[in-house]
């Protein structure tokens, strides 16, 4: 993997920050999302390629993936992580906030960066986005204090709305991923 260019001055230049979760955990989370082909899923949190090639090869060239970018990213910097995924036509990178975007879409993974408190202003975004039956993937890192981060932000989840469809806490995998079942209008 290529460098992400920061600034002109070469010091200044470093590698893309990975997730803090191992690829074989990441790759055993995405099959708890249940992405099928044709699917819409939105990434949130430090760019990870290897989850963002997990996801592509989920929805396949049918569907889409939007990864949004953590707030404070430049425009050159949007543009040279799309030149990174040129090979996954189907990943577009985006800054947070209003866009032109189709607004629904079937599932979000939230990568331990962007998990953080105060959680529901994330969920309701979450909850806004997520079409009826949509899923919604929170992981956290490996800590010490993992296990009352993760059960605050299920408490934060379920007072949204979602339901619990997969709950792991151990050494090997800290997430959750909810389902959220919205009353249908007669």
């Amino acid at each position: 993997m290529t460098p992400i260019v920061r600034s002109i001055a070469p010091e200044l230049v470093s590698a893309p920050i990975e997730s803090g979760l191992p690829g074989w955990q990441l790759r055993f989370l995405m099959r708890k999302l249940g992405l099928k082909r044709g699917e819409h899923a939105i990434l949130m949190g430090t760019l990870c390629m290897t989850t963002v090639e997990n996801l592509a090869m989920a929805v396949g060239q049918t569907g889409r993936i939007t990864v949004l970018t953590e707030p404070g990213v430049s425009d050159a910097e949007r543009r040279s992580l799309q030149q990174q995924l040129h090979l996954f036509p189907q990943v577009t990178v985006v800054a947070p906030g209003p866009s032109v975007d189709e607004q629904q879409c079937d599932a979000i993974a939230i990568l331990p960066e962007r998990l953080t408190e105060p959680y529901e202003p994330l969920l309701d975004h979450a909850w806004r986005r997520l079409g009826n039956g949509g899923r919604l993937m929170l992981t956290v890192a490996q800590q010490p204090d993992q296990a009352d981060q993760l059960r605050d932000a299920i408490t934060a989840a379920n007072r949204t709305g979602f339901v619990t469809r997969y709950r792991r806490n151990c050494d090997k995998h800290c997430a959750w991923v909810g389902v959220k079942y919205a009353a249908s209008k007669w």
